[in-house]
């Protein structure tokens, strides 16, 4: 987003809001303008992140992005190449390992390189790579057991993964059920044309049947899940967009929402019947369901003071 095109969003959504209160009733969260103006940031900033991906998805790339030995390495600057390259299977894996482990604020992808890359001691665990010797994957975690209890030499998850451990067998069982999801059917291009088959080819339609078929990822959790569709949708790997903010069974998002509509992230609502109405709120805003519930997770840390956050 240029400056002009800021301003312009900015305005925008702030007159999107109040046509929303007008035709279904002021939202409480937003009653002081500075909470209001608050989320409108935060929505900005979620829309500039999506865009950030879009630049990544349409620039061209270098191969050192794929090398976790090498200080340049980005999994979801090199899935995107990957995807360019007609290498499909390794851009949805590279994007897994991106999202599992995600980007720590301090240690950017160091968490992820060293898993990656057998903490530059060993084979770089491409799918191919993996596929074929699963088994020796669990046996290099293992041999790191000390280096990934040791936040310094082994880096962190990012907030997003915070909670995910570091010891070789939760790791472990995290790829072995992701790659036997990924390859149920020979391969992700695969999963999706069966997808198309019994689903139809609408793409909020086969988002919905991944989200709910990833359950089988070990540790993936509802976020993970989120996270990564929306990855694949945002650098073009797969024909998906979420049609839903998928509340249930969300944390931050649900707070957001429940101070959004109640003013009191506490309020005994369910989340079902919330998805609902932020999914709703977008048919004003138009600005995506993932930036939707991006927004209100972060806006809900601060309405009262604008803060950038990193997933």
């Amino acid at each position: 987003m240029t400056a002009g095109m800021h301003k312009s969003e900015t305005d925008r959504i702030a007159a999107s809001l109040t046509k929303y209160e007008n035709e279904n009733g002021h939202l409480p969260g937003l009653v002081d303008p500075v909470w209001r103006e608050t989320l409108v940031r935060q929505i900005i900033s979620s829309l500039r992140r999506i865009a950030y991906v879009h630049l990544i998805r349409d620039r061209d790339v270098s191969a050192r992005r794929l090398d976790p030995h090498h200080a340049a390495f980005d999994p979801l600057k090199g899935a995107s190449l990957l995807m360019r390259r007609g290498e499909a299977d390794e851009a949805v894996w590279l994007t897994f390992v991106g999202t599992q482990f995600g980007k720590h604020k301090d240690d950017g992808w160091k968490l992820a390189a060293n898993v990656f890359g057998s903490f530059g001691a060993g084979p770089i665990w491409t799918a191919k790579a993996y596929r074929r010797a699963p088994n020796e994957f669990l046996a290099m975690l293992v041999s790191q057991r000390d280096a990934l209890s040791d936040m310094k030499r082994s880096g962190r998850y990012s907030n997003h993964r915070q909670y995910q451990s570091k010891a070789p067998e939760a790791i472990d069982r995290t790829f072995r059920s992701f790659c036997d999801w990924q390859f149920v059917r020979g391969g992700f291009p695969q999963l999706i044309r069966a997808t198309h088959e019994t689903h139809g080819q609408n793409p909020t339609e086969v988002f919905d049947v991944l989200y709910k078929s990833l359950k089988v990822v070990s540790g993936f959790g509802r976020l993970g899940r989120f996270d990564f569709l929306t990855m694949l949708s945002k650098l073009h790997i797969a024909p998906i967009e979420a049609g839903s903010t998928y509340l249930v069974d969300a944390t931050g998002p649900l707070a957001g929402a429940k101070l959004l509509f109640y003013k009191d992230g506490k309020h005994s609502v369910s989340a079902r019947a919330l998805q609902a109405r932020a999914d709703a709120l977008d048919d004003y805003l138009n600005v995506g369901k993932q930036v939707i519930e991006d927004s209100l997770c972060n806006w809900q840390k601060s309405p009262g003071r604008y803060e950038y956050f990193r997933g």
